[in-house]
């Protein structure tokens, strides 16, 4: 018994000098997770190659995800003049735990540039943006990434979808130019909340597809 107490002694400061090293890498590495993910960034559409037609893929594919001055966020790699690029990221918001980063903003094309609450709309579950009586009533997150940090999720997975609307196609240019731009170019982004379609009406268009965080510029 005396010498296992005296190996226990001669252990214990080893013991708690291990403790407090890997307390401090854990520190270091939340620290750094909390960094990230308060850098403001852009987001990809991609998808896989199995989807839809080779005409719809490459519109999708590599695409950046955009806001409209319509309240609503879209994929384009031709965007109008009315579309401004999403450039914004996670954010403490009221619906969730202190010290929380589960709500997403970003920079709009207002006259003023604003950061405003990204939200899922619960009705039509399309992504939307605006201010915090807008999302009231709306999914406001949890939003997260992947374990590899790469891509964003919502409500702990990936439903997103881009989607085209049968009135999409039925948008003459005129309409276009002023709110979204060319309909033939333009994707909605949509989430699938309860994974069923999202209820979408028929003749629409629709692609799963994934969202890839790229670190902004400016």
């Amino acid at each position: 018994m005396v010498l296992g107490v005296a190996m226990m002694a001669t252990m214990l400061p080893t013991m708690i000098g291990l403790n407090e090293a890997t307390q401090g890498t854990r520190q270091q590495e939340e620290s750094r997770k909390s960094s990230h993910r308060k850098q403001r960034c852009n987001l990809v559409a991609t998808c896989s190659l199995s989807q839809g037609t080779e005409s719809q893929r490459e519109q999708v594919q590599n695409a950046r995800v955009h806001v409209g001055r319509d309240g609503k966020l879209y994929i384009s790699k031709k965007p109008s003049s009315a579309l401004s690029p999403f450039n914004g990221g996670f954010y403490t918001h009221p619906d969730f735990p202190p010290d929380n980063t589960a709500g997403v903003v970003t920079i709009t094309g207002e006259e003023t540039p604003t950061l405003r609450w990204v939200f899922l709309d619960a009705n039509t579950h399309e992504m939307r943006w605006g201010g915090r009586p807008d999302s009231v009533g709306h999914v406001c997150g949890p939003f997260d990434w992947t374990n590899d940090e790469l891509y964003m999720t919502l409500e702990g997975w990936e439903g997103w979808l881009a989607i085209r609307l049968p009135e999409d196609d039925m948008r003459d240019q005129a309409e276009t130019d002023l709110e979204i731009g060319d309909g033939r170019e333009i994707w909605r982004l949509y989430f699938d909340q309860h994974d069923n379609g999202a209820g979408l009406p028929p003749g629409s268009q629709g692609l799963e597809i994934r969202l890839k965080r790229i670190m902004a510029e400016s």
